[in-house]
């Protein structure tokens, strides 16, 4: 992932740590509908049109 693209990224992450995690849109297509996965702190985001993602560590309880 390009440094750039966590700017895109930011108002997806904003609304599925505020616990908005339905109807999510892809911020570079608009039009796929991102999934949401979490392997034990790890969450990752991926539109399921264009295959853009975003993988990290985005909670503050996961740096406790």
């Amino acid at each position: 992932m390009a440094e750039d693209d966590f700017i895109y990224w930011q108002d997806v992450l904003e609304q599925v740590q505020a616990g908005r995690t339905s109807n999510l849109k892809c911020p570079f297509c608009y039009e796929g509908d991102v999934t949401i996965s979490k392997i034990d702190r790890v969450t990752h985001l991926e539109c399921m049109r264009c295959h853009h993602f975003i993988e990290g560590r985005y909670s503050d309880s996961d740096y406790e």
